[in-house]
């Protein structure tokens, strides 16, 4: 089973906002007390798809940071981590 099927399979409504286009970063799901659950991007590995599909590092920096991470989209925004 995929990573976005086994987080469909929790609360189908978590990915309602994000494609299927980051789905090589997609790496899992966070809940709090009080919160809705949200899916969590590997922010580094969603630059790399936006590079891979042609945008230079500098404008898939911009973008992400525009467009994908900068976008309150409600209580289901999804989270992006980055690993140290």
């Amino acid at each position: 089973m995929d990573k976005r099927t086994e987080i469909s399979d929790v609360d189908e409504d978590v990915l309602f906002l994000t494609e299927d286009f980051y789905d090589e970063a997609l790496v899992g799901y966070a809940q709090g007390c009080g919160r809705e659950t949200v899916a969590v991007y590997d922010m580094q590995v969603c630059i790399q798809v936006l590079i891979e599909e042609g945008a230079t590092e500098e404008e898939a920096m911009e973008h992400f940071d525009y467009n994908v991470m900068g976008s309150y989209v409600g209580q289901r925004t999804p989270i992006f981590i980055t690993f140290v």
